[in-house]
């Protein structure tokens, strides 16, 4: 804040109502004015923004804030008084009779917005940080950065483990939404290595066998079903077990994981990870049971027969889409999920040396690199759009560039070619690209006559993948589906079936694994309230989500150093295996399947730490500079400050 200005009156603590009485000319009885209309009784000695505040007109304000130093420079609080050509502050200003007052115009607005921008050209708060708030999972990742530059890397890990039980795997195979609204990159370009910060915490906690998450609550005896031990399912019972809750996980597969077990291949997410962090999620006392699958082995209603007090139901979306191409039934066609689920299970897969995988999202990218990785020399992407409107993160599909990977881009199929039962080959069509479609892509439009044919001895497929509620509903329990999914109230995630909530792939169709941790640690708390006795509009106030608002008010950097790249295994090591398989000889699976990102070094990770810009305040959701800046649409990175550093 500014200070006073030389020679300038004002009355004594203007804007709490005591006046300077010694002044002169200045009447100290009770009157009345008009204030935007509305009539108002000032009392003895008030100022014109004291008075208006207490007959409910706000007039904004900084220098008038009772916790702060009056100065009477802010000038927020100009208003115009009828008879008077200049704007008046209204702290400053006493009321008097007769007085009419007008708080708001558009160049009063202009006005304030110009001031509070001034204000902020050296505010280097953010109020919620919009890396946190792009987070599903809403974790505090400037918090975290911050224990990382304290060398409290478990610390970090058990802030990180408050909203999410998986920091090594996520911040393995996040695809990092986190980094795209980085306002670091208002400053350089690129955003803070936020995805590799929490591997690197999360790795450095584990390798010193640190403690990293809390002790649960006392045991409330009441017992909850989570169906499904996939990211969604763990979180859940990884919530519900801290609340003192005891958990039973069902799981049909033979281990809990999901698709971070079959789904992702060990070269990204190596399996010793994984199971590291799921058996800290039992270690609070929940119980898997493992081959257990809903209409075979237990129902819904049998859980309730078995003493279960609640149900959350998580099984993700594991069966692929159909294709509806003629041939793709053949022998040699198969889905992407099927074919990483084989080899993540250490089974015979014999792809041939041809192979081609149909999709541009996550599944298709591990497809085609998991095929190098089991022998096949010649792998082709085939994606109906372009590079641009490929789901998978930026980062991966450069991967499969260094890989070898063929990208076919604007190209659809047409029909597999099949010979004596098995494929030979694809015939596809090339592609342009016409009007935006329901997801704000354009959509592929044929092109007339371009057909041609690819050989290929595979094909698998990565168009998407659906959920199987069939089995939900055995024994017509009445559980209500919408498109395929599990319908809930969105405002509590509880079924049409009372006690029986949903979360995850399987209420939102397929998703990204961070997406199906949050919704795993609001299903937690759902239920929590719900088994503490709460109504629907308790239960929907425990796992409400304020989305903030968010005004850009420029960035200051305490480092100027660019973003350091994740170290990788070099193209020469990564491919060895692949080469050696080229020429005939047989692959080593460890070799092929070791894990490409080696993660940050210490150095490394304090030096990407440091680029932060601590985009944090405490005061967010109470501060008048945050409101007020929203009301008046101020912030621009015009003003950087005169310490910023460009």
């Amino acid at each position: 804040m500014q200070e006073d200005r030389v020679g300038e009156k004002r009355p004594r603590d203007a804007g709490t109502g005591l006046g300077d009485a010694g002044e002169p000319g200045v009447s100290l009885e009770p009157c009345r004015l008009e204030i935007d209309g509305k009539p108002v009784d000032a009392r003895a000695g008030e100022s014109i923004l004291t008075a208006a505040r207490r007959a409910g007109i706000d007039i904004p304000a900084m220098c008038a804030d009772p916790r702060m130093k009056p100065t009477g420079d802010c000038e927020l609080c100009n208003v115009v008084l009828d008879g008077q050509a200049d704007l008046v502050k209204a702290c400053m200003t006493l009321a008097e009779a007769g007085m009419t007052v007008r708080t708001e115009n558009s160049e009063l607005k202009a006005l304030r917005k110009d001031r509070l921008n001034t204000y902020l050209a050296d505010h280097n708060a953010y109020c919620q940080p919009p890396c946190t708030a792009a987070c599903p999972a809403g974790i505090d990742i400037a918090g975290y950065i911050d224990l990382i530059l304290q060398k409290d890397y478990a610390g970090s890990t058990a802030l990180i483990k408050t909203m999410l039980p998986l920091p090594g795997v996520l911040g393995r195979v996040c695809p990092r939404p986190c980094e795209d609204p980085c306002r670091r990159i208002q400053i350089d370009g690129t955003p803070v290595a936020i995805c590799a910060l929490k591997r690197f915490a999360a790795d450095q906690a584990a390798e010193a066998g640190l403690p990293t998450q809390p002790e649960p609550k006392p045991a409330t005896g009441k017992r909850v079903a989570v169906v499904g031990a996939g990211p969604t399912g763990l979180s859940a019972a990884y919530y519900l077990a801290l609340e003192g809750h005891k958990v039973t996980l069902f799981e049909s597969e033979r281990k809990a994981g999901g698709m971070l077990r079959f789904g992702i291949p060990p070269y990204r997410l190596p399996n010793s990870v994984l199971d590291q962090e799921i058996d800290d999620i039992l270690s609070l006392g929940v119980e898997l049971k493992t081959n257990q699958t809903m209409g075979r082995d237990y129902q819904l209603d049998t859980l309730k027969d078995r003493g279960f007090d609640a149900v959350y139901l998580s099984i993700g979306a594991m069966a692929a889409k159909p294709t509806g191409i003629p041939g793709d039934d053949a022998e040699g066609v198969m889905s992407a999920i099927k074919f990483l689920a084989d080899v993540n299970w250490n089974e015979t897969v014999d792809v041939g040396k041809r192979v081609i995988v149909i999709g541009g999202g996550f599944t298709a990218v591990d497809a085609v690199r998991t095929a190098r990785r089991v022998g096949a020399s010649e792998v082709t992407m085939m994606y109906r759009r372009t590079r641009k409107e490929m789901s998978a993160a930026a980062h991966e599909i450069h991967e499969c560039d260094a890989e070898g990977i063929k990208l076919e881009l604007l190209t659809a199929p047409v029909s597999v070619k099949v010979e004596n039962g098995r494929v030979v080959g694809l015939t596809s069509r090339r592609m342009e690209l016409g009007d935006l479609d329901d997801s704000g892509r354009r959509r592929p439009v044929p092109i007339p006559g371009s057909e041609y044919f690819t050989p290929a001895d595979t094909i698998l497929m990565a168009i998407g993948q659906d959920v199987d509620v069939a089995s939900l509903n055995e024994g017509d329990l009445g559980l209500d589906e919408r498109w395929g999914t599990i319908e809930v109230d969105e405002s509590t995630m509880m079924t049409n079936l009372p006690g029986v909530f949903s979360g995850g792939d399987c209420v939102t169709g397929a998703a990204t694994v961070v997406e199906g941790v949050g919704a795993g640690r609001l299903g937690a708390f759902a239920i929590n309230a719900y088994l503490n006795g709460a109504d629907d509009a308790g239960i929907a106030a425990a796992i409400f989500q304020h989305k903030p608002k968010f005004f850009d008010i420029g960035a200051k950097a305490a480092s100027a150093a660019p973003m350091n790249d994740m170290p990788v295994l070099d193209g020469e090591g990564r491919l060895a295996a692949f080469e050696n398989s080229r020429h005939g000889g047989d692959v080593d699976h460890d070799e092929a399947f070791k894990e490409v990102e080696v993660g940050f070094s210490e150095e490394v990770a304090l030096r990407e730490a440091g680029r932060c810009l601590m985009c944090l305040c405490q005061a967010a959701g109470v501060c008048t500079l945050q409101s007020l800046s929203i009301e008046y649409g101020a912030g621009t990175t015009a003003y950087l400050g005169k310490d910023a550093w460009k």
